[in-house]
């Protein structure tokens, strides 16, 4: 029985020992978990944020922290702002704090905004508590005067260039700009960041100079990604000038009945003489602001053996006339006289003659305080004075029939000579007209002006073309324009045609051009 009964209790304190060992081994693997959960605990970051801004900009970044925390940037063109010191990462502890953030101008682009990401990072976890995002680069271009001071519009010169200046943070070129613009060098090209001159006047046209234009002058990038118009004011030419186009005022003889004006002139090495006829009337162009001139009228006459000058209807100089057809086209017509005298007419812009009208006599007039004699000032004999001319009897002489003039290769004007045809064989062609012409067609290339000293085109005369007997008009080689027609040939002139000058369907003067053979 005792053996038995002790086996029983061995029996029994190993059972005991096994389970004091499970119950251990319970309560230790409860200690661990509980430490585990202690060592795990997860980091509260604060809510992402967006901030944005612009280069240049300083901004406040505000959020609470559960721990420690290290903040760190993306981009080198945000950074945190310490104590007056900058870095790219910053560290801080539990609770609310404010970040100073600095924008620069680093890396920035035109095109698309660009974004800095700030990083913080507690215990061994991280993530990205902000978006900094920094607007793309904006394109500036400003324009200034000579002395730096911003303008809005550009001025437009006459005679002369107007400068200005043009900055831009990006390089730049002048555009789109109006017809009438004329462009020193005929470019404004910039680059970044550098003042840039430029210089603009209106093309010397008369089309454009007389009258005030507006218009837009644009720069833009050199991809063409932005545009920027500016303004254009041209305020007219000067009110006080003229300009009296292609004219000799001098050498002029009017006959006594007033229908023919003849100007001789002498040119060249060899002293050429050259004359120049006009029936009924001779005409000018003119160029001044708005076409608005006046006309003052000169006699020159001799009393008590001195010289003398009249102005104007009160002194009785009221024989001259100068008609305005418009647009700066003027006629100069006389009245007929039974005796010689001798006249000038001046051109005055409206605005000079508003100025001077009241003393006009004083103004125009220069007396030689020697001789007593007066004469016009040679100012105004320089810009404003239109002809000079002595009307008197002429003697008969053969009137000119033609006046032909071209461009030479310099541009200038150069007046063609006309022939009078005596071969029998082509005057038979024309039995009735007796003023039957010839010319050759001018080297230089162009065209060259026929005014037949008729008056005016298509009210007092008209014209046909003919070539080989057939009648070649519609293939307008002439094109009639006011007092003249135009012709032109493309290339070289191979085969002679003859224009016929006619009135009332009368042919009654002839010009043959035939090709040079120079």
């Amino acid at each position: 029985m005792r053996k038995l009964k002790q086996k029983n209790l061995v029996a029994l304190m190993r059972k005991f020992s096994l389970g004091g060992c499970f119950a251990a081994l319970f309560m230790a693997l409860c200690i661990s978990a509980c430490s585990d959960d202690d060592d795990t605990t997860k980091a509260v970051f604060p809510e992402k944020q967006t901030v944005n801004c612009v280069y240049g900009d300083t901004k406040e970044l505000n959020f609470e922290a559960s721990a420690n925390w290290q903040l760190t940037s993306s981009a080198t063109w945000c950074r945190f702002v310490n104590d007056g010191y900058e870095d790219y990462s910053l560290s801080g502890t539990a609770g609310k704090q404010t970040v100073t953030l600095k924008i620069t101008d680093e890396a920035v682009a035109f095109d698309a905004p660009t974004v800095a990401r700030l990083t913080m990072t507690i215990g061994v976890e991280k993530a990205i508590i902000a978006d900094v995002v920094r607007d793309n680069k904006m394109r500036e271009l400003k324009i200034y005067d000579m002395e730096g001071n911003e303008i809005h519009e550009i001025e437009v010169g006459y005679d002369n260039y107007k400068p200005f200046q043009v900055k831009a943070n990006f390089r730049f070129a002048a555009t789109n700009r109006p017809e009438w613009l004329e462009i020193a060098g005929n470019a404004i090209v910039g680059t970044v960041n550098e003042m840039t001159k430029g210089e603009v006047k209106v093309m010397d046209n008369p089309q454009y100079a007389k009258y005030v234009q507006n218009g837009t002058l644009t720069f833009a990038d050199e991809d063409g990604a932005m545009s920027y118009p500016f303004p254009l004011v041209y305020k007219g030419m000067d009110p006080k000038s003229i300009k009296i186009l292609d004219s000799n005022p001098w050498n002029w003889e009017v006959s006594l009945d007033g229908k023919t004006f003849t100007q001789t002139s002498s040119a060249g090495a060899s002293a050429s003489t050259t004359i120049s006829t006009y029936n009924k009337f001779v005409p000018y162009t003119v160029q001044a602001l708005n076409d608005e001139v006046v006309p003052v009228y000169i006699q020159k006459v001799e009393e008590y053996g001195t010289v003398k000058m009249k102005i104007g209807e009160e002194d009785g100089v009221d024989w001259m006339r100068l008609e305005d057809e418009g647009q700066g086209n003027l006629r100069l017509k006389v009245d007929q006289s039974s005796e010689e005298r001798e006249g000038y007419v001046l051109v005055l812009p409206k605005a000079l003659y508003e100025e001077i009208k009241d003393e006009l006599w004083e103004n125009l007039i220069e007396m030689d305080m020697e001789t007593d004699e007066q004469d016009i000032k040679y100012t105004y004999q320089q810009s404003n004075l239109l002809i000079n001319f002595v009307q008197k009897e002429k003697k008969q002489e053969a009137a000119q029939a033609f006046k032909v003039t071209y461009f030479d290769s310099g541009w200038n004007t150069v007046e063609a000579t006309c022939t009078k045809v005596t071969d029998t064989d082509i005057a038979s062609l024309y039995p009735e007209v007796s003023d039957i012409y010839t010319m050759e067609w001018p080297s230089a290339q162009g065209g060259v002006t026929i005014d037949p000293l008729e008056g005016d085109y298509e009210t007092e005369w008209n014209f046909k073309v003919m070539r080989d007997g057939e009648d070649i008009t519609s293939e307008e080689i002439c094109e009639g324009n006011g007092t003249s027609l135009n012709a032109f040939i493309e290339g070289i002139l191979t085969e002679e045609f003859h224009i016929l000058i006619e009135k009332d369907d009368v042919t009654i003067k002839v010009l043959i051009i035939t090709p040079n053979y120079n």
